[in-house]
């Protein structure tokens, strides 16, 4: 007799990339790459794929090679998932008790780290944004209790930066050691910014970092990102991965990406320089905002809800895409996907 779990039917999901028509249009509300790649970088991409024999299952272990040399990382310390939410999913399945843990997290942010609490059963516990965009630092400590398991820290988060520096971090990471509590940092928008606690995972076994290839890779149809600690705890989270932890096509296209690193490098430069522009015209019209530093977006504090959906609506009616309709305090404000100066 199969059981229908209550939570889980409760649990609402919508399909994912159902809502837009890619067709055509300027879309700057997923942080997604907004320019396609040249023809040139296509086609030398192309070539790289016809060699992949689509037919034989993935080689895994070659992507973990690459991405051993190119971090300077023991393969031991990698967990290769499905994008960094593939990362959240299998920390909160394997390090929370149903009914029992508590996940700390900012609010707003990350869309699915509430849902896998729901789908785990674990409580979530928000920490809020100080009104000069910082996180509260003190909150967040004393949001930690003996129930906490996980404290999931985006640096940056979305849509407000509210960046923190190592020398926070490490105390962090020191209070959640004590307490035996992991301290997850998710990286998806480095480099924008050279921001990084990937040091701190050697120092501190409880520490943690996710990063993707869906940001300043600019392939986030590729469902791609990894997941660096402590071996021990990388081999525990992994023993949840199905077969293959990710596909032939997919990593040979992160594959071909690394080896020319130098696309990533210029279009992170451009997306700065776009949103530069972008900065200094929000300036020049006493707008408030916030980011745009260490990410690949930017938040336009309207101050105004009403203001915010009907400038959504309206820049949608000419096929230009931002995104609003964040929980108050931020409800009156739409937050801008980062592009080259031109679109910008």
């Amino acid at each position: 007799m199969y059981y229908i779990k209550k939570h889980l039917a409760d649990l609402e999901r919508k399909r994912a990339g159902t809502y837009r028509k890619t067709d055509s249009g300027l879309f700057l509300d997923r942080n997604e790459r907004t320019v396609p790649y040249e023809s040139i970088i296509t086609k030398s991409l192309y070539d790289h794929l016809l060699k992949i024999n689509l037919g034989l299952y993935p080689e895994i272990e070659p992507f973990y090679e690459k991405l051993s040399n190119w971090l300077g990382i023991n393969k031991e310390e990698i967990y290769i998932t499905e994008g960094v939410d593939g990362a959240v999913k299998a920390l909160t399945e394997t390090l929370t008790i149903p009914g029992k843990n508590n996940i700390v997290f900012p609010n707003p942010t990350f869309a699915l780290y509430p849902v896998y609490c729901e789908m785990f059963e674990v409580k979530p516990m928000l920490v809020g944004y100080l009104k000069n965009y910082d996180l509260n630092f003190q909150e967040l400590l004393s949001s930690i209790n003996g129930d906490t398991a996980i404290v999931f820290l985006p640096n940056p988060n979305m849509p407000i930066e509210g960046s923190i520096e190592i020398g926070r971090i490490k105390i962090l990471a020191e209070y959640c050691l004590k307490r035996n509590v992991m301290l997850v940092l998710d990286e998806v928008y480095y480099p924008f910014g050279e921001l990084t606690g990937i040091e701190l995972t050697k120092e501190f076994h409880n520490v943690l970092v996710m990063r993707s290839f869906s940001k300043a890779f600019g392939l986030a149809g590729i469902r791609l990102g990894y997941l660096i600690g402590n071996r021990k705890i990388i081999n525990y989270v992994s023993k949840t991965r199905t077969g293959y932890e990710s596909n032939s096509v997919s990593m040979g296209i992160a594959s071909f990406f690394i080896d020319h690193y130098e696309i990533v490098s210029e279009y992170v430069q451009e997306v700065k320089k776009g949103l530069n522009f972008l900065k200094s015209k929000l300036d020049h019209f006493g707008i408030e905002y916030n980011g745009g530093d260490i990410g690949n977006f930017i938040f336009i504090n309207l101050n105004n809800s009403v203001l915010a959906k009907k400038m959504v609506r309206s820049l949608s009616q000419n096929n230009i895409y931002v995104r609003g309709g964040w929980p108050a305090p931020f409800d009156g404000g739409i937050s801008v996907t980062g592009a080259p100066k031109h679109m910008m």
